[in-house]
């Protein structure tokens, strides 16, 4: 500066990278500096262009430097030039290595000896400082000088530290980690710790242990290159909340077959700059697999999924390029795929590694030929349609409920699909664990939500899905809570049974099927949910199809209504069963006459199998209406008075009295028989 005499931190150097001393004071240059050199940031090498790359999750390769040369000489199709140390002669070592896990499949120490820690050279600190790395001392910065070079994380251990000459990989370590940070962190079994004597030294992939980190007194060191599995390094780290830039690279994933040559570049660099002694051989606890993948395809397949028309010698020179060996037998090319490249893994990729080299631009925009034919909903998707407008039309809202529930509420109105519920291997909350297998508790939670924010009169329904471990089918579900008015409010009633059944009763009217094609039996499911003695089961000949009712006091307690009603109907059921073309029914000409009849029967006996029974009996009988019922102290235990209102006609001649009074008789007779009713006078 001219003037005044600055720090590096003046000079905009982050704090992070800078010791103690060199934050509070000037920076002082090297004896040798150039006096005068007004190229200041020049020669501390702090004018580097830095590099900021954004890097995909698909390309962890390239947290390698060499990598990264490797890619850009291949894009602007420039020689390729990587640095290559050798150590020299070698001694045998006594070092033992060994993995006791899995997930450590490759395991690799290289001991240097005689070595003199010291300052890192300028050109070091300048590399690590425009990468983001704080310089330590020449041994810690080789690591990760190697480390940025090659994408392989190196650990430094001081060797006269460890209690013996041997490390291990485990995971079923449990206790306290104390790491060279000062900090102690919580292992439990599936954690990776490096062992040394059954004394913890690394926590595998993370950081070394305070007992054995590497110091200016360091003279003998252990180097070590593993390869370890990425799942479990993450997951170490984020529950301990402990990363590194070592952590990072094992959670991307690194190249594995690399580990003699990395040990070789950092025992090169220790002799170079530490001046280094001894360098012993590398010991290798190593299963894993090092031949080159190689991938089978052809000029049909990558042309055919790139849309394009490359020629064979396009695509050869393209793979090569970018490090790929070719070899060509027929029509097939086999491809052998550089180690590094750990994101290839079949033919997709390569025709990737292609398009993106050669250029997008090549791709053709062209729009798919797909030709369309209109065809209309389907019958069921039609009925369906005319259901919904009937339902809205009769003032019920429609809804769209959440098909994800708890177990629990899952358990909730299940009469209609007894299956079990299927269950997300990996929910987002336990409120929405569970597809339901049953849709009206769904509508009831959202009306009891609706009725706890003063919306009190609620009519709701819902079509949906439903799928289960062994059923699948659709829903119809129709809620009632509260009251139905009329008239401005001057009418109103509580919603009920016959409010529901009034529902399920225009729907097959709407679908052309004859009340006599289902059956309604009294409720005998039992539960605090349904009215024992207001619900009633809908079948279709012996398979339970649906259900309608009022809700038990208890359920409406539970959501807060007062009054409340509910169906719920397989509607697959209904919309394929097959019914007759509507046909005119031309009225009689001629008049037609009523009787009534009053009889007593088993209280166990429904109106509807009594009118069924009395229009099988003569054909002469066209409708029947029950118009009075009792039970009480004029009549006898387990018995109740009925009575009904007959029609009949004739489409041929006006009826006589005493035709009247014979089809009257077959009706007496037919429930007599049928049901042990008793004629009342």
């Amino acid at each position: 500066s001219d003037g005044m005499c600055c720090s590096l931190l003046e000079l905009g150097v982050e704090k992070k990278y800078l010791t103690e001393a060199q934050i509070s004071g000037i920076e002082e240059l090297p004896a040798d500096a150039p006096v005068g050199e007004s190229n200041v940031l020049g020669y501390l090498g702090l004018d580097d262009t830095v590099l900021d790359l954004d890097l995909l999750p698909n390309r962890p390769d390239l947290y390698a430097i060499e990598n990264v040369a490797k890619e850009v000489a291949m894009l602007f199709d420039r020689p390729l030039h990587l640095e290559e140390k050798k150590v020299g002669k070698e001694v045998p070592s006594s070092f033992r290595v060994d993995s006791k896990t899995s997930s450590c499949p490759q395991f690799a120490i290289k001991v240097v000896r005689g070595v003199k820690n010291a300052p890192s050279p300028a050109w070091m600190k300048q590399i690590l400082l425009a990468s983001g790395i704080r310089s330590i001392s020449a041994i810690v910065d080789i690591g990760n000088y190697v480390m940025l070079l090659t994408g392989q994380p190196l650990n430094m251990y001081d060797l006269d530290k460890l209690p013996s000459a041997s490390l291990k990989v485990v995971d079923d370590y449990e206790g306290e980690f104390k790491a060279m940070d000062g900090n102690s962190y919580p292992l439990q079994k599936g954690d990776l710790l490096v062992m040394s004597e059954n004394e913890p030294a690394c926590l595998a992939g993370i950081m070394t242990a305070d007992s054995c980190r590497v110091d200016d007194n360091s003279i003998n060191i252990a180097i070590e290159s593993a390869n370890f599995a990425y799942a479990s390094i993450r997951h170490t780290s984020n529950r301990i909340g402990l990363s590194s830039d070592s952590s990072l690279r094992f959670c991307k994933g690194i190249n594995p077959h690399q580990a003699e040559r990395v040990l070789h570049l950092a025992a090169s660099l220790l002799q170079e700059i530490c001046g280094a002694e001894v360098v012993e051989e590398t010991v290798n606890f190593d299963t894993l697999p090092h031949q080159k993948k190689t991938i089978s395809t052809s000029l049909s397949y990558l042309n055919g999924r790139l849309g394009t028309s490359f020629d064979e010698e396009t695509i050869i020179s393209t793979l090569e390029r970018d490090y790929f060996d070719v070899t060509k037998k027929g029509d097939t090319l086999l491809v052998e795929v550089p180690l590094y490249r750990i994101d290839i893994d079949g033919e997709a990729d390569l025709s990737e590694e292609i398009i993106r080299i050669l250029g997008y631009e090549n791709v053709p925009s062209v729009l798919p030929n797909v030709s369309l034919s209109s065809r209309g909903v389907t019958p069921n998707q039609k009925k369906e349609r005319e259901i919904r407008r009937y339902l809205l039309s009769s003032g019920i809202s429609e809804t769209i409920t959440y098909t994800l529930v708890s177990k629990k509420q899952a358990k909730k109105f299940a009469y209609l699909n007894l299956d079990e519920p299927l269950v997300l291997a990996n929910p987002m909350t336990d409120a929405r664990e569970a597809l339901r297998p049953n849709l009206s508790y769904s509508l009831i939670e959202a009306a009891s939500y609706n009725v706890a924010h003063q919306n009190k009169d609620i009519a709701f329904f819902e079509i949906s899905d439903i799928d289960s471990s062994s059923y699948k089918g659709r829903h119809l579900s129709i809620v009632l809570v509260g009251e139905k008015k009329a008239q401005g409010g001057m009418k109103k009633h509580a919603y009920g049974f016959y409010d529901v059944k009034g529902k399920l009763e225009g729907i097959l009217t709407l679908l052309g099927i004859t009340p006599n094609r289902l059956n309604l039996s009294p409720w005998n499911k039992g539960g605090e949910e349904i009215h024992p003695g207001r619900a009633a089961i809908i079948s279709m000949g012996k398979k339970m199809i649906g259900y309608l009712g009022e809700l038990h006091p208890l359920a409406l307690e539970e959501y807060g209504f007062k009054s409340a009603a509910v169906l719920e109907i397989d509607l697959l059921a209904l919309l394929e069963m097959k019914v007759s073309p509507i046909k005119a029914s031309i009225p009689s000409r001629y008049p037609s006459l009523t009787r009534d009849l009053a009889f007593l029967l088993p209280e166990r006996i429904s109106y509807e199998e009594i009118r069924r029974e009395v229009l099988k009996s003569s054909p002469l009988i066209t409708g029947v209406e029950i118009f009075d019922l009792y039970q009480g102290s004029q009549v006898p235990a387990g018995k109740k008075s009925m009575a009904i209102s007959l029609t009949l006609s004739s489409e041929e001649k006006t009826l006589k009295d005493e035709e009247a009074n014979m089809a009257l008789e077959k009706a007496v007779l037919s429930l007599q028989s049928k049901f042990g009713a008793e004629v009342r006078s």
